[in-house]
């Protein structure tokens, strides 16, 4: 079965928030919040978060009803770097990886993003997760330098990679 991508909407809030809590206790390294604090947000704060107009979105990897995967876009609000879209929350359910669900997900961050007329997307990733530096770099980015220290969980300190795609 092919997954579905569309938009994950205010209806989908309990879906995404298994999914996301899913994600920050299986893989807290790979994402700048964390499972407390994402626990702690009732559904009807996910839902207005996922109301939010776009050019902001939150794309969603559905097979049949299930959410398996996810991808999202924050565009910057401030008026000189409205130009610029951040790519944050991207992750597949394990049983589903390798079946080209991120990709999909990232070409439709990708495809959303110009479609808004940005000129640039960025992206952090954590140095030596492998499978996101190679997806991201066949989707177009390229690193541009790293953050030393940029998470930490527990008493480790993470670097990450800052990856871009020119979009125009």
């Amino acid at each position: 079965m092919t997954a579905c991508i569309r938009r994950i909407g205010p209806e989908d809030a309990a879906a995404f928030r298994a999914l996301r809590l899913a994600a920050l206790a299986a893989h807290p390294e790979a994402f700048g919040s964390s499972l407390e604090e994402e626990a702690g947000i009732d559904l009807a704060a996910l839902r207005a978060r996922l109301a939010a107009p776009p050019p902001d979105v939150l794309f969603g990897a559905f097979l049949g009803e299930t959410l398996v995967g996810m991808a999202g876009l924050a565009v910057a609000a401030r008026v000189k770097q409205r130009h610029k879209g951040t790519v944050w929350g991207v992750y597949v359910d394990p049983a589903q990886r390798g079946a080209g669900i991120a990709q999909a997900l990232i070409t439709a961050v990708i495809d959303s993003a110009q479609a808004a007329g940005l000129g640039v997307l960025q992206l952090a990733v954590t140095v030596g997760n492998v499978p996101a530096i190679r997806l991201y770099e066949a989707a177009g980015f390229v690193r541009t330098g790293i953050e030393p220290r940029a998470l930490r969980v527990g008493d480790r300190f993470l670097d990450e990679a800052l990856m871009v795609r020119l979009l125009d």
